[in-house]
């Protein structure tokens, strides 16, 4: 595949690859809803993938993440077992904006304001993390990073681990 693809067609490429049983397990294929994908952010701005989520109920079962030609980066689960969805993170502690800036406050410093939470990731693109950023008058903006339940200041600039 060539070129950058828009959400329709990652979205349809998504459904393709789970219907075709390329992934996933039984329940899944049979269940799962395949969600708006949403764009990955580099730091600067630009896009570096789409994130795919993939629910069962209330609950974030799995995701594809592509690259912006359509290429599959990966297909990860949260599944302990196939055929359970036990451990599942909650759909909205990953999906719900709103949720996310919430977390993001409790490392809200005086003055700051949160804005909109956008996905980006920690250092790897393979850890995907949603980056709010943290606003206050006359001062540089920093981001805080919520991956479900946790919230952390990012680590320093050329940091592994």
């Amino acid at each position: 595949m060539s070129g950058a693809f828009d959400a329709a067609r990652i979205g349809q490429a998504a459904r393709h690859l789970l219907a075709a049983g390329s992934v996933g397990d039984d329940l899944l294929r049979r269940s799962a809803t395949v969600l708006h994908p949403v764009p990955v952010l580099e730091p600067s701005g630009g896009l570096r993938s789409w994130f795919v989520p993939l629910t069962v109920g209330e609950v974030l079962a799995a995701f594809f993440q592509f690259l912006p030609d359509g290429t599959l980066m990966r297909f990860s689960s949260f599944q302990r077992r196939p055929g359970e969805l036990a451990g599942c993170p909650a759909a909205a502690d990953w999906l719900d904006a709103g949720r996310i800036q919430a977390r993001a406050e409790a490392l809200r410093r005086p003055g700051e304001t949160a804005g909109d939470p956008f996905l980006s990731y920690d250092r790897s693109p393979d850890r995907l993390v949603w980056a709010v950023p943290m606003v206050r008058a006359g001062a540089a903006q920093r981001h805080v990073y919520v991956a479900g339940e946790t919230v952390y200041e990012p680590p320093p600039e050329g940091t592994f681990g």
